[in-house]
């Protein structure tokens, strides 16, 4: 029987889509990159002029970058199929790391928003690190009890929080039209892409995820989803 499910999930017809998000996954590393590169370790040069407003809070954002940085570098690999299955260990630590960078992050950016104006801003960003510790809190806790595919739906979510400013620099220089219609000020702009960087793909994310429950792939698969355990997530994600 067990033959017959592995055989049912594995004829089903989604490469293309696999594939699909293989590329998104390689875009969003690239990215990834290139704002640590270009945004982040230019911090670390304690230029006042770059820090700006955030120059007496810079232990605090440093903090906060430092912790953002691993679970930058550290997610991708998370969904690394082929690494995971040919390195578990090698999964667990870089997984481990991506719980210490949330941890770090997001007692920076707790440590930031107490001190951050205008309260707008505050508001946001603290709201933004309590999903981040939400979304990766339940994450850890369901693989700790052996729920892997609550675990790999989670930790999407996580990293999709973690992923919020560079979703913030990727509106600011590609949308820049779109921006410009989320506030009268900078400052308005700014709070505003704070709280849509997390929760619109957190919405699309979930969106995605429903719409592959109700609607499964194939009638024979919709009969037999419930007694084979497929995930709702493409295989791709299997981390």
């Amino acid at each position: 029987m067990a033959h017959r499910a592995i055989a049912s999930e594995t004829s089903l017809p989604r490469p293309s889509f696999n594939w699909l998000i293989a590329a998104g996954l390689l875009l969003s590393t690239a990215f990834s990159w290139r704002f640590v590169v270009h945004y982040a370790l230019p911090y670390f040069g304690f230029d006042p002029a770059y820090f700006k407003d955030f120059w007496p809070l810079r232990t605090r954002l440093i903090f906060h970058i430092c912790g953002g940085i691993v679970t930058l570098v550290c997610g991708p690999l998370q969904f690394w199929t082929g690494l995971r299955q040919r390195a578990m260990n090698f999964h667990r630590w870089t997984g481990k790391l991506y719980l210490f960078g949330v941890v770090v992050g997001s007692v920076g950016a707790y440590s930031l928003a107490v001190y951050s104006k205008p309260e707008g801003y505050s508001l946001a960003l603290m709201v933004m690190s309590t999903a981040w510790v939400f979304t990766t809190s339940i994450a850890f806790a369901a693989i700790l009890r052996g729920l892997v595919t609550l675990h790999r739906q989670w930790m999407v979510r996580s990293y999709l929080v973690t992923f919020a400013f560079v979703t913030i620099r990727l509106f600011m220089e590609y949308l820049p039209g779109v921006v410009a219609h989320l506030g009268g000020t900078l400052q308005e702009r700014v709070i505003n892409l704070v709280w849509i960087s997390w929760s619109l793909p957190l919405i699309v994310f979930e969106l995605i995820l429903q719409v592959r429950r109700i609607l499964p792939a194939g009638g024979a698969a919709s009969s037999k989803a419930p007694t084979s355990g497929r995930s709702p997530l493409p295989t791709f994600l299997f981390f």
